[in-house]
């Protein structure tokens, strides 16, 4: 492997762990996710998330407690928060002295149907886009067509 490759796998994981249990939210019907990110000294510690859904927040997972992957995780959530908005998904942060709390909302109308098994890999490429997929969110491709020139 590649020193580059080493350096993003926690990123890659992190993602991956995201998709995977904001997938399982959205298939129970729970549309808004929040993740929070507890700090102790100063350093990202925990990772919890919980969903709402009709009987307001739950607990989704257990505490995730591996250093290495709650420090992606962090850095993954700040990077989504800092978008902000999406044609599919909405970003909130909050920040208390030990915690940074994320919540994603999703429009479920927006999402389509998709099936069970593809959701994570959807929300993959919804969430993570790179930058030549910028072009496709609707909001960045409202242009005015071209005036047509010498046409006869």
């Amino acid at each position: 492997m590649t020193r580059s490759t080493d350096e993003n796998s926690p990123i890659d994981k992190a993602r991956q762990f995201l998709c995977d249990e904001i997938a399982r939210c959205l298939r129970n019907h729970r549309y808004t996710v929040r993740v929070r990110i507890i700090e102790s000294g100063g350093k990202p510690s925990q990772a919890l998330l919980d969903s709402h859904g009709e009987n307001g927040w739950q607990k989704e997972s257990q505490p995730i407690a591996d250093r290495l992957l709650v420090s992606a995780i962090h850095e993954t959530m700040a990077m989504l928060a800092a978008k902000e908005h999406h044609d599919v998904w909405s970003a909130r942060r909050q920040s208390r002295a030990d915690e940074h709390d994320t919540e994603l909302q999703f429009h479920r109308e927006k999402l389509g149907d998709h099936a069970a098994d593809k959701l994570a890999s959807v929300l993959m490429g919804v969430l993570f886009r790179d930058h030549h997929d910028s072009s496709k969110d609707s909001r960045r491709n409202i242009r005015t067509p071209p005036p047509k020139h010498g046409q006869r």
